[in-house]
């Protein structure tokens, strides 16, 4: 169940398990486990590969939003490939903080499913 904790959570970057525990060092290095509760968040190798689905809703949703608004705003007084262009622009610099939510998001998608006999942490 999503609580308002899981969901604070979530957008401060925290440990599924125990909600406190950052899960990147770095703008693109992710902790191997929480420095918290010591929960490893790449469970087995390749874990990750279904964040691609969650990176590419984010980035999808992210650009058209871009550029509706840089159409709606811009095209008029320049042209549409232009404004197209300002919306990529803008696009861009935001590419690491949907690479780190959507690493995130399906940690804390996929923490139901964790063995707890091979965990000593409680969950939440």
């Amino acid at each position: 169940m999503w609580t308002r904790d899981r969901v604070w959570a979530i957008l401060r970057q925290r440990c599924p398990v125990c909600l406190q525990g950052q899960m990147f060092s770095g703008i693109f290095t992710m902790s191997p486990q929480c420095p918290r509760c010591g929960h490893e968040f790449e469970r087995e190798t390749g874990f990750f590969q279904g964040a691609m689905y969650i990176s590419w809703a984010l980035g999808v949703a992210s650009f058209a939003a871009l550029a509706i608004v840089s159409t709606w705003l811009l095209a008029p007084l320049i042209s549409l490939p232009l404004a197209l262009a300002v919306a990529f622009g803008a696009y861009l610099p935001i590419v690491p903080m949907l690479f780190r939510y959507s690493r995130v998001i399906w940690a804390h998608v996929n923490i139901g499913t964790r063995d707890t006999s091979d965990e000593s942490t409680g969950s939440r």
